[in-house]
């Protein structure tokens, strides 16, 4: 499964020209953290890189090699590092997970729904997908990191409903809240409505009498799939607008995944089926080894 590009302050190497406009909003604050985003972020944007803080290095750390080699990055791209006390790098993130590397970015770009409509309206396959109320960090930061894995065009939120985008879902996102599309906004029902009259069609992850089971499904050629908050599920109105629902089959003693491992799971399906309506429709799908 192919996935557009869209213009914006970094290029994605899977994502084709389009031309819808670009909203600029100030996004997440002005850190990110841990090697692996700095990393990901240094190979994909380095424009945005603004300064790096490095912890100053222990004696006989097994990091330092590599701590090493992202500081040789730096130095070549000219961007501007400094070494700090751990405490420091804490204070900055209000976290001690960093992993002894944290960096001040320029805010990246969001969509906006306009974006997303026409990206619907302009494309054969597209898969959007739509959070409803999670606001755990560590679960929005897994769920970002199978969006962009997973091949997924775009993830859309209401803002006002879920974590705030920071120094830890950037961390445990392994850098893919600074890659993947993503489009905040108000009221997710309407944008929801406004993507469904543009031609998408929306399958959300509901247990209900009228479920389907996700291995009996077959994906519209244009999804959003909407996944809920841990526990409380989709807000009802939102349920209630749903085109399907589906499910996922369990097979152990344990009865339930939490939402960052279901959206994997709901998501690998998505990609692939639309990876093979993408080699219908002569797009080349993306192929990732990491």
């Amino acid at each position: 499964m192919s996935r557009r590009r869209f213009p914006s302050q970094h290029k994605h190497p899977h994502r084709r020209d389009a031309a819808p406009s670009r909203k600029e909003s100030v996004s997440h604050g002005d850190f990110i953290m841990g090697r692996n985003c700095v990393e990901e972020v240094l190979k994909r944007s380095p424009e945005r890189i603004l300064e790096v803080f490095l912890a100053e290095a222990r004696e006989d750390s097994h990091s330092n090699k590599r701590r090493a080699d992202i500081h040789d990055t730096l130095r070549d791209l000219r961007v501007s590092t400094r070494e700090v006390p751990r405490r420091d790098l804490d204070s900055m993130v209000n976290s001690d997970s960093h992993q002894g590397v944290v960096a001040r970015v320029r805010p990246r770009s969001f969509l906006s729904l306009e974006d997303l409509v026409s990206m619907v309206q302009e494309s054969s396959v597209c898969s959007i997908l739509a959070l409803d109320g999670v606001v755990d960090p560590q679960n929005f930061g897994a769920i970002l990191r199978a969006a962009e894995c997973f091949g997924v065009d775009a993830v859309l939120w209401s803002k006002n409903r879920s974590a705030p985008l920071g120094p830890v879902v950037s961390k445990v996102s392994v850098g893919a809240s600074e890659i993947v599309p993503l489009c905040p906004v108000s009221n997710l029902h309407r944008a929801l409505e406004e993507l469904k009259k543009a031609g998408a069609w929306s399958v959300g992850a509901v247990v209900a009498p009228d479920a389907s089971a996700l291995d009996a499904f077959t994906y519209p050629e244009k999804a959003v799939l909407v996944m809920g908050a841990e526990g409380e599920g989709l807000h009802q109105l939102i349920e209630r607008s749903l085109d399907f629902r589906v499910y996922i089959t369990m097979e152990g003693a344990l009865s339930s995944l939490n939402v960052s491992q279901a959206t994997s799971v709901m998501l690998h399906e998505l990609s692939k089926q639309h990876r093979e309506l993408s080699k219908r429709h002569g797009q080349t799908p993306s192929l990732k080894v990491t």
